[in-house]
């Protein structure tokens, strides 16, 4: 491709956050692109695979709308369904509640998200690798130039278009690694503190015939790689050796002040707005997604002010991620001492991990909303 091509909107990155955008753009009349570098849509998996369900979102945010139009889990890319979470001390104590979710192929939910965009009108391109934003201009890696009346970045944690309009979030990027391994089949969800993960988490969600397992972590032991992090986990656990392994980052930090950046918008792990106490990311992508979307259609046909964005994923999602983000800071003063940590669990129980877990103070600290 070459010379410069106009279109209503580009959005960049084809996961769960741009699916999700160019979809609701194109249902809003935009002439909308959807990117994506990879040649491969969902490959590799960077990911634990795991996603609540409807129910469970709305017990974290408070917007049975958005939830309802843009949360939909695609059925054929479900692979177990689950009732429980259990958070695992770094003494082995293990702390049950119930959590109803499912784990899903990512190779095949990012499939189908983006073949849900297409369906509505948007221009589905892959791959095509964006190289820099400027203004309205949108460069890409094979020369090729695309102008456009909205940008929406949703390229991920390491996101081309937020450095290029110069988004700087206050954040702490955890280096991440998933592999498969085969263990038990159960219909619940394992998480691990302590030296499991030091400074961070380690996770085993049953699939349909395997396991995703993995783990995050701000910084490493003294002399251990990431890989061999995760299979000393995993050798502690009596699983066999990790397979099909990919590694990442996640951004963990408070929610930002805006996401306009004169034409440009951004969501998802682009954008911040990842759950800072349990990792999750996919139902915030999907949402801010769909919100960039909407805001980008009415901008481009209405003349409606980009800033309403800002207005929408505030109103719906602002509060409980700076507050699970305050959470995140407090936990990090006790996560450092596998004693500590392992008393303040039994201290908080199951209720206050998953109060935790759903972006709340456990009761316990007697903390206010």
């Amino acid at each position: 491709m070459s010379g410069l091509e106009r279109l209503d909107v580009v959005v960049v990155g084809a996961g769960p956050a741009g699916s999700l955008a160019a979809r609701a753009a194109a249902e809003g009349g935009a002439r909308t692109a959807l990117l994506d570098h990879r040649r491969e849509l969902g490959h590799p998996v960077q990911c634990g695979e795991f996603v609540p369900s409807a129910r469970e979102l709305a017990d974290l945010f408070d917007a049975p709308g958005l939830i309802e139009a843009a949360f939909d889990v695609p059925p054929n890319t479900v692979l177990r369904a689950t009732r429980y979470m259990t958070c695992v001390s770094p003494y082995g104590h293990r702390f049950r509640f119930p959590l109803e979710g499912w784990t899903v192929s990512r190779r095949a939910f990012d499939k189908a998200l983006a073949v849900r965009a297409e369906g509505a009108g948007a221009e589905l391109r892959y791959p095509v690798g964006v190289t820099g934003v400027q203004g309205r201009t949108v460069r890409c890696a094979d020369g090729s130039v695309l102008e456009a009346r909205v940008v929406v970045g949703a390229d991920g944690p390491i996101s081309t278009v937020a450095r290029s309009v110069g988004f700087e979030p206050v954040r702490t990027m955890f280096r991440m690694i998933t592999a498969t391994v085969d263990g038990p089949l159960t219909d619940g969800i394992d998480l691990y503190f302590g030296h499991a993960a030091p400074h961070g988490y380690a996770w085993y969600f049953p699939r349909m015939t395997d396991a995703n397992v993995g783990l995050g972590v701000t910084e490493l032991p003294p002399g251990l790689s990431l890989d061999r992090l995760l299979d000393r986990f995993v050798a502690d656990a009596g699983w066999e050796a990790g397979r099909e392994r990919t590694r990442w980052w996640v951004p963990i930090g408070p929610p930002p002040a805006s996401l306009v950046f004169g034409s440009t918008v951004l969501a998802g792990d682009a954008a911040n707005l990842v759950m800072a106490t349990n990792g999750g990311g996919i139902p915030t992508a999907m949402m801010s997604g769909w919100l960039a979307g909407e805001a980008a259609a009415r901008h481009v046909r209405e003349g409606r002010p980009l800033a309403r964005y800002d207005d929408a994923w505030r109103a719906a999602l602002y509060a409980p991620l700076a507050r699970a983000a305050r959470i995140q800071r407090w936990g990090d003063r006790v996560s450092a001492f596998d004693p500590l940590l392992a008393l303040g669990m039994r201290y908080i129980g199951s209720s206050g991990l998953d109060a935790m877990m759903r972006l709340r103070w456990p009761a316990r600290l007697g903390r206010n909303p």
